[in-house]
């Protein structure tokens, strides 16, 4: 839409709502052309409301991006971003408050300053969702930045209880999976990848949903019971739930392909022609297909 139509729709908008995100988008036309002082006043407008909405929360982010980029104004934008994550729920502007917020403090090398903050907000926030991002993102810092791979694995944990059926739990419990394996401490990272495998619904209606974590899970699962615990049996059903689970998953020749492994391993010369013959037949275009022809030819 053109600005004047959209100025029309904010003068006479039935609804409060439709009014504000015309509004809102009168403050990024004046920040388009380079009119700041005409959007920082609109964006200040909104959010002076004191609506708990998404525009209120996009209106705070754009109005820190301003002080910061415009005024250099580090501490009033910092202050700003504070109060756009602090929201009632993780509308679109928190979760880009969020983000920039991390990404300023850490080129400023502030994390452990960041780490405080972040916590701070947390312990005021009633919104499970946005208290389990915050976390998360304490974890990463703690892990990515600071190599303090204990702190990292209480915040993920915090992560992991604020808010169970959120993406940020699964993620969560993934990232303290690895950090468990890295420090080979298979039985921990089991349990944890355990619960994140489990993640999965179905129904004839909806179809599936799932964890965006819980293929990962399920096949890193199985590979530790391969690699690590030498557990050929526990591989195996990890490896074929993962492909009767997700059968569209990228990994799942992979899949297929550890359970010829197994197979050979297992020093079972019928099972394994058998899994090479099935690889074959399913993956015929995999990478790995030349290789199960030549085993096959070798046998």
């Amino acid at each position: 839409q053109a600005e004047p139509e959209v100025a029309a729709l904010a003068r006479r908008a039935p609804e409060r709502a439709q009014a504000r995100d015309a509004r809102f988008e009168l403050a990024r036309f004046a920040l388009r052309r380079g009119d700041i002082a005409l959007a920082e006043e609109r964006f200040e407008a909104l959010w002076t409301e004191s609506i708990e909405d998404h525009i209120t929360s996009r209106a705070l982010y754009e109005s820190a991006r301003i002080e910061l980029e415009h005024h250099q104004q580090r501490e009033e934008a910092i202050a700003l971003l504070h109060r756009a994550i602090a929201q009632t729920a993780p509308w679109a502007g928190t979760e880009l408050a969020l983000s920039f917020l991390t990404r300023i403090e850490r080129e400023a090398g502030n994390q452990q300053t960041l780490i405080e903050d972040l916590s701070r907000i947390a312990a005021g926030l009633k919104n499970e969702r946005l208290k389990a991002q915050l976390h998360l993102t304490i974890g990463e810092l703690r892990h990515a930045d600071l190599q303090d791979d204990e702190g990292a694995l209480n915040a993920y944990r915090d992560a992991a209880t604020s808010c169970e059926s959120c993406s940020a739990s699964d993620e969560a419990l993934w990232r303290m999976a690895e950090i468990y394996s890295a420090h080979q401490n298979f039985s921990a990272a089991i349990r944890a990848l355990s619960i994140v495998a489990e993640r999965t619904d179905a129904s004839w209606f909806v179809g599936s949903y799932n964890s965006h974590r819980a293929a990962d899970a399920r096949f890193e699962l199985g590979r530790i019971h391969l690699l690590f615990l030498e557990d050929y049996d526990a591989a195996s059903d990890h490896f074929e739930r993962f492909i009767d689970t997700f059968p569209h998953a990228m990994r799942r020749d992979q899949a297929e392909w550890h359970l010829v492994e197994i197979a050979r391993l297992s020093k079972s010369p019928g099972a394994y022609q058998r899994a090479l013959r099935r690889f074959v037949s399913e993956f015929p275009e995999s990478r790995l297909a030349d290789q199960a022809r030549q085993r096959q030819e070798a046998l």
